[in-house]
């Protein structure tokens, strides 16, 4: 199971991933939760420390890990091909939880460029991600509505939109569906 948690920035949806992600992995599932905001936060809500969460290398920036799934750079994502057992031993991170984290990338620094390398990333793990009975994928997506325009939860079984009583987060709320 893939499930996407989408909103207006500020409602929550760190919050209910974490939350998600937590309760699967407590009912035995095999978890993956992946953190495809630009501003992630998601390994604070999974138990990691600040130190902790500082030193995951997001999967994006991984070149080795691009070019062994592709046999070639960026341009070649598509043909990406990962099982849960490979993500979880070779790229996340294991948090207090019982969730394994993948972080997938930020903006490091002022004119370091756009995140179109790391979503193009988590389209492709999402397409090429094969998951088994018992396993689940759960992924905090970024604020608003570019990640529709990305496609990149394309490949989601549900999208769970998150709002709180604010008219602009209903608004992106209605958009999202």
């Amino acid at each position: 199971m893939k499930v996407a948690i989408s909103g207006k920035g500020g409602v929550g949806k760190t919050f209910v991933a974490g939350g998600l992600a937590y309760a699967l992995a407590k009912r035995g599932f095999k978890t993956i939760a992946i953190d495809a905001d630009p501003s992630p936060n998601l390994a604070l809500t999974l138990g990691l420390s600040p130190r902790e969460a500082s030193r995951i290398v997001p999967i994006s920036e991984n070149k080795q890990l691009i070019e062994a799934k592709t046999g070639m750079g960026y341009a070649g994502v598509y043909r990406l091909t990962f099982t849960v057992d490979d993500i979880v031993r070779e790229y996340s991170v294991q948090t207090p939880l019982g969730v394994n984290l993948i972080v997938m990338g930020t903006v490091r620094s002022v004119g370091a460029g756009c995140t179109c390398p790391a979503n193009a990333v988590v389209r492709s793990l999402l397409r090429h991600l094969v998951v088994e009975r018992g396993e689940a994928v759960v992924l905090d997506m970024e604020a608003g509505v570019e990640h529709m325009g990305r496609a990149t939860a394309r490949h989601v079984d549900v999208m769970l939109v998150v709002a709180d009583a604010n008219l602009k987060a209903l608004e992106i709320a209605k958009r999202i569906h």
